[in-house]
């Protein structure tokens, strides 16, 4: 398959493409480049200006701030499909967070200019990227006061439970995360530190909640996390 095909193929498989027809998917096709990132490899920085908007075809990116004190908190982790980076784009300000990827990837990047002529000319993808930044904001208000006034039991099985909606794949009785993540990124996920996170992860396991199948945790029972996240 060529790249223009293997290119084309992706998008028409994103979800917010889905509704789009092949000359508007085509026009996006056009307009963007791809190309494959590394795991570690860095899209942006916190504080830099927005150039560009990303669409993650294959792999993870993680969504992080530094808070004044210096501590990285992940706001988001984005499974294949997602959109992101388009903040700044919109409303002309600098990068709120960091981008970066935790698995290896191929991402699709659009140019600001580009962007803006997609979104002029395809009304309906325009009403999705509306929709998709009101839904992000208002999950990232709900997470900052989450990480205020929760445990820190309570924030890791919020964590996990996000998770197996966009990682989890049927295992038994039990959904794995096929997403490889270390304790210090469940430190970052919970604003809490990397200790804290083995000490409860590993009460978790002892009490039946999750177990491991190689690096990557496996949850046994989704009712008891629902019933800790509260």
């Amino acid at each position: 398959m060529t790249q223009y095909r293997t290119k084309l193929w992706y998008l028409k498989n994103i979800e917010i493409c889905r509704q789009l027809t092949d000359e508007e998917i085509r026009m996006i096709h056009d307009h963007s480049v791809m190309r494959e990132i590394k795991k570690g490899e860095v899209l942006y920085l916190q504080g830099s200006s927005g150039t560009s908007v990303y669409i993650l075809k294959e792999g993870a990116v993680k969504i992080t701030r530094l808070t004044p004190q210096g501590k990285e908190i992940t706001l988001d982790i984005f499974k294949a499909g997602s959109i992101f980076g388009e903040m700044p784009i919109i409303e002309l300000e600098e990068r709120a967070e960091s981008a970066e990827a935790i698995e290896d990837g191929v991402i699709c990047i659009i140019k600001k200019e580009d962007f803006d002529f997609i979104m002029r000319q395809v009304p309906f993808l325009s009403s999705q990227i509306t929709k998709i930044l009101g839904h992000r904001r208002y999950n990232i208000e709900n997470k900052l006061i989450n990480l205020l006034f929760s445990t820190v039991e309570q924030r890791l099985a919020r964590a996990l439970l996000n998770l197996v909606d966009d990682f989890g794949i049927a295992d038994g009785d039990g959904y794995l995360l096929k997403i490889k993540l270390t304790h210090r990124d469940y430190a970052a996920l919970t604003a809490s530190t990397r200790e804290t996170v083995t000490s409860t992860l590993n009460k978790f396991r002892n009490e039946g909640i999750i177990s491991y199948e190689g690096k990557h945790i496996v949850i046994q029972s989704l009712e008891r996390l629902r019933a800790i996240a509260g």
